[in-house]
């Protein structure tokens, strides 16, 4: 307006030609001017976005320099004093960084991403007045100006003060996060600050499903890469691997990501390289406390407490009161199933700050698998309270809804819960197993547990999955063991795939012992590999053996070093790898038992107990470890070429049906996958005879085949055919003798064995059956047979008591079959069964034959059941 008006009355009372030219003089005036002008901001603008790029890629001093420079010249933008604080932040200077930005909100007092730069970084230095005062200030800036926010940084800026205020976070995903990502498609804000959201609530699908296309947009992000690779982690293992080196990359001082990688170090149990890692990372940032509290962990596992406490003052130098450092110490420490010392760190955070969530969800879930169910449900009802949106609480909450309506079986010894129906089929077998296996183990080991074991028998594997893990859909675990509580899938949870429940518990049994004794300072292979041995010690069948896989991975050099051997689990990309550090670790038990006695386990375990590392103690009860490594590689070599000398192992190649080339079984080492396929195809164009004797040389060159399409079972089909019943009935036997988990060989045998008549051999093989799965109703009645033929009462009730469950359309006559087993011992038990009977079938005629049949005698003038 007063430029407007200068110009009229300057123009006033002059020529048109006069007014044009000056006009024209005015025109080149202002373009000049917006020339400068946008040339300037396009300079600012360069000198920003080069700065970003500086803190974007690690090089923290240079764009503190820079940002400073501009600070100083005062050049407008708040973004000045915002990236010059970050660059003081990411260097550890953190007082520095809130002296900035209280000078940038001096001149920008509008700003409310300095103020919330402000209020994140509160967190490490613990003022907590100031954090109140800079919400409602940010809430009252965005109320009475909402129009000033409304930029990608700015909606970001709302929505994380919008959380932190106690917004629905869906609410604020929605308003804010998904608002920027749709308005700015040419920022990453919108989609990091999304995934960062998901990440938080403990649900990686939905952050990947914003970071996959942010990936191809932003390529060279080394922030997306990171939240892809976090949000893969247990989905996609090899791929957030590959994202973890890119965002290094891109950004090799990302703090994120390198203490991922410090972690991972950790958890393999390299602690020196560890402690190298984090040097590197404390001379770019000597006081980054997340860093410090990772020291701790490092020294807490290498029990050096006074270090630890050093390192825990260090992290928490700038305030006692920041959770995020205890917070986790706790949860690594966790991690190494360390859960009463994590508990420990946990309610630190939570003294720190009550309502520290990720604090109370890890110590809830570590309280639960201490066996403090009541402390640790009631976390998880606060957390529920606290967030209706975390994935993790929400699991945890339905999980608890299962268990209450378990079944619980107590004894001195156990706890054990089960689903209702389970509990009545099989429970009391589980009590008899696990009592079996604290007498054995216990004896053994010289250790007896001091409180009740806890056992939970899961039939959902959800349900397993989220009690375990804390997260659903965990697929390859069979069971766990924490030390005093144990959970496992039950066999209906299995039956795709099946094994044998009997052997799994009694594997998580011997977990509880060496947990225990050592107070959960074993190391994962130690663990294993005991389990395992253990379980071949009980019986021949259980547990892992060579096969010609295992021999193929011993004989190409996949042995890891006695030395290395918790990273053989750590490092695995496949179940297969999985599987072959069970083996190994078990075989590496089996040659110490064998070389240097089994007090040497009991000692080592000892040690163990006492805080000295593995490696140490195992040198000081073996010999060196270099030799140890030499020796059992040579040991395992041994035994991997004496293994099935005979035959050679390749993948068979296709084949025709028509007229088979038959190989000689004669010739030096036929390839049995080769000759086994061509006995199945000899099967399929009706030449019995022929397969049946290839199968039998099979047979003689390779006994000690375990698996459940040996030539055994192929063999046990043909004599099927043929009639040779007790051809049939032999083979069979060997090979369930050999597999504690081919179901289809066991139930065929127990059909046979019953079908014949030959009862004693039929009550085993029953066992065997149930032993993989209890939970049909044919096979128990099959066996139910048996044990009445061979007189076992206290089995057959037990067995009725399951078929009640299973057999609901036959309950009537389960439960007159139970009187009549019931009446010697208890006729009251007998007269109640066969009035449930006839409950069930008012017309049953033998039940009412059976209850005129029974006894009375006359009590206080009634007449009564003896």
């Amino acid at each position: 307006m007063i430029f407007s008006m200068c110009c009229h009355r300057s123009i006033a009372g002059v020529s048109v030609g006069q007014q044009l030219r000056f006009v024209d003089g005015i025109k080149l005036c202002l373009l000049s001017i917006l020339a400068f002008v946008l040339a300037s901001e396009s300079l600012m603008a360069a000198s920003i976005r080069e700065t970003r790029a500086l803190l974007a890629s690690g090089n923290y001093s240079e764009a503190l320099d820079l940002a400073t420079a501009e600070v100083e010249r005062r050049s407008y933008s708040e973004e000045w004093p915002l990236l010059k604080a970050q660059a003081q932040i990411s260097l550890g200077r953190y007082s520095e960084a809130a002296a900035s930005l209280e000078a940038g909100l001096t001149r920008y007092a509008w700003s409310i991403r300095l103020r919330m730069a402000t209020y994140d970084l509160q967190t490490i230095l613990g003022d907590r007045d100031q954090k109140k005062l800079i919400l409602e200030e940010v809430n009252q800036l965005a109320t009475s100006a909402p129009w000033r926010y409304t930029d990608a940084d700015d909606l970001v800026v709302l929505g994380h003060a919008a959380l932190e205020l106690g917004a629905d976070p869906k609410d604020v995903l929605e308003g804010f996060f998904e608002r920027a990502r749709r308005n700015y498609s040419s920022r990453s804000d919108g989609m990091i600050a999304s995934a960062r959201l998901a990440l938080e609530k403990q649900d990686p699908a939905l952050a990947a499903s914003y970071l996959r296309p942010a990936i191809e947009t932003f390529p060279e992000d080394a922030e997306v890469a990171f939240l892809l690779s976090e949000a893969l982690k247990t989905g996609s293992a090899e791929e957030s691997a590959e994202l973890l080196q890119k965002t290094l990359q891109l950004n090799p001082n990302h703090f994120e990501a390198r203490l991922r990688l410090v972690r991972q170090s950790i958890d393999r149990e390299m602690y020196e390289p560890a402690k190298l890692m984090l040097e590197e990372i404390f001379q770019v940032n000597p006081a980054l406390p997340k860093a410090w509290a990772l020291k701790a962990v490092v020294f807490h596992l290498q029990n050096d407490s006074d270090q630890e406490q050093v390192a825990v003052d260090t992290a928490l130098q700038f305030s006692p009161n920041n959770p995020e450092v205890t917070f986790l110490i706790g949860e690594c420490l966790s991690r190494k199933y360390r859960f009463a010392e994590a508990a420990e760190y946990l309610n630190q955070s939570l003294k720190a700050d009550a309502d520290y969530l990720p604090a109370k969800i890890q110590l809830a879930q570590d309280l639960l698998r201490l066996g403090r169910d009541a402390e640790g449900w009631k976390l998880v009802a606060e957390a529920g309270e606290a967030d209706d949106y975390s994935v993790g609480v929400f699991n945890l909450l339905q999980l608890k809804d299962s268990i209450d309506n378990y079944v619980t079986l107590k004894d001195e010894r156990f706890l054990v819960r089960m689903e209702r129906t389970e509990a009545s089929v099989y429970g009391s077998q589980v009590q008899v197993l696990l009592n079996s296996a604290f007498d054995t183990l216990s004896e053994k080991y010289g250790y007896v547990p001091t409180e009740p074991v806890i056992v939970e028998i899961f039939d959902r594997k959800d349900d397993f999955a989220v009690r375990t893990f804390g997260v659903p859909d965990v697929a390859g675990y069979l069971g766990v063991c924490f030390g005093r509580l144990i959970t496992a899938n039950s066999p209906a949870s299995f039956r795709s795939s099946p094994n044998n429940w009997q052997a799994v518990l009694w594997h998580e049994f011997c977990h509880v012992i060496t947990l225990q004794m050592t107070g959960n300072r074993i190391p994962r292979w130690l663990s294993e590999g005991t389990s395992v041995y253990e379980e071949r010690q009980r019986n021949g069948s259980w547990g892992q053996h060579m096969s010609p896989v295992f021999q193929d991975r011993i004989l190409n050099g996949e042995i890891t070093p006695v030395s290395e051997l918790s990273s053989a689990f750590l490092n695995a990309k496949s179940g297969a790898d999985v599987n072959f550090a069970y083996y190994e670790s078990s075989m590496v038990v089996e040659y110490l038992v064998q070389e240097f006695g089994f007090e040497s386990i009991t000692a080592v375990l000892g040690e163990l107990k006492n805080g000295l590392p593995i490696n140490d103690a195992l040198q000081r009860h073996t010999t060196d470890m270099q030799a140890l490594d030499r020796a059992f590689e040579s040991w395992l070599k041994e035994r991997a070429t004496e293994f099935a000398p005979n035959v050679a192992f390749a993948i068979a190649k296709p084949r025709q049906l028509i007229d088979p080339v038959v190989p000689d079984i004669t010739d030096s080492r036929p390839n049995y996958s080769t000759v086994l396929q061509t006995a199945v195809d000899l099967v399929q164009i009706d030449k019995l005879d022929d397969a049946a004797e290839m199968l039998q040389g099979l047979v003689e060159l390779y006994p000690n085949d375990r698996r459940p399409d040996s030539a055994r079972t192929v063999l046990a089909s043909i004599y099927g055919q043929q009639d040779q019943v007790g051809q049939q009935i032999d083979v069979l036997q060997k090979q369930v003798e050999l597999s504690a988990s081919d179901w289809d060989s066991a139930y065929r045998l127990l059909q046979l064995l019953v079908k014949n008549e030959r009862w004693e051999e039929a009550a085993q093989a029953g066992q065997q059956v149930l032993a993989i799965d209890p939970l049909r109703a044919e096979p128990n009645q099959l066996l139910l047979k048996a044990t009445s033929q061979v007189g076992n009462m206290e089995l057959s009730q037990t067995l009725l008591a399951g078929l009640l469950e299973l057999d609901t359309a036959n309950a009537a006559r389960y439960h007159l079959q139970l009187a009549k087993l019931q009446l010697s011992q208890s006729p009251q038990k007998a007269r109640r069964h066969v009035l449930q009977s006839l409950e069930l079938a008012p017309r049953y005629r033998e039940a009412h034959q059976f209850l005129l049949s029974l006894p009375v005698v006359k009590t206080e003038g009634r007449p009564a059941v003896n």
